[in-house]
């Protein structure tokens, strides 16, 4: 709906396209609402017509911070409100202008959760070290920790400097689908597409080979040419 048909379940921090580094293993988390209601319910939580309430009997409900102006990012937190509702979770949106939205996320951190891109330009994992180490500025869910705040926070910080300290590459892998199946079992950041890369050529520009990194058709651009007679 949102990319109309152009887009696949995000799974993890690479999208399959990225064969080495994409964990095979992994499996986007099924969209299930009884399963969800059975979790909560395990955890003290109630639904009463139609509301979810916690064990001192509030309504559960937050809010999704997300850039305005940008639609399919609007279309998308609409279908997340739809699928809470679900559930009984009240998800109430919040647009804001490009430069605010990033003021909370890196700044004054005065948001519950976001609805955001995330750009790969790096095929290694080491393009991701800021992401994923407690101690950095970009670790976006509990960013400059001093300590790692919980053990998976520390075996994140000790898996990704092991990658990076290595030259084979078959261990990098191994300990990069760790990486991949921690963040998959805690879900700090929820991934939930994989977008197309959609580009349209002249069929008469000739020596085109499209990659999966930006720029897709220009990359090899001092061999491109047009075929004067297309």
């Amino acid at each position: 709906i949102v990319y109309r048909g152009h887009a696949q379940p995000g799974i993890g921090p690479f999208s399959p396209a990225n064969r080495f580094w994409f964990n095979q293993k992994l499996k986007a988390h099924a969209f299930d609402p009884k399963l969800a209601e059975h979790l909560l319910a395990a955890d003290g939580f109630r639904k009463e017509k139609d509301v979810l309430r916690d064990s001192s009997g509030q309504p559960v409900e937050f809010s999704i911070i997300t850039n305005s102006g940008n639609k399919a990012r609007e279309r998308a937190a609409a279908m997340i409100q739809q699928d809470l509702a679900a559930v009984g979770i009240r998800l109430n949106i919040v647009t804001l202008d490009f430069p605010a939205l990033i003021q909370r996320i890196t700044r004054s951190f005065q948001y519950e959760t976001c609805l955001l891109g995330l750009t790969n330009v790096d095929l290694d994992p080491d393009g991701q070290m800021n992401m994923w180490l407690s101690s950095s500025a970009d670790h976006a869910w509990n960013p400059n920790q001093k300590s790692p705040a919980t053990d998976w926070e520390a075996e994140l910080d000790r898996l990704m400097q092991s990658q990076a300290s290595t030259m084979d590459p078959l261990k990098r892998k191994a300990l990069f689908d760790r990486v991949q199946e921690i963040v998959s079992d805690q879900a700090p950041i929820l991934y939930l597409i994989n977008n197309d890369a959609l580009e349209a050529a002249s069929p008469a520009l000739r020596n085109l080979s499209p990659s999966v990194l930006r720029p897709q058709l220009l990359w090899n651009i001092d061999r491109l040419y047009f075929d004067k007679a297309k």
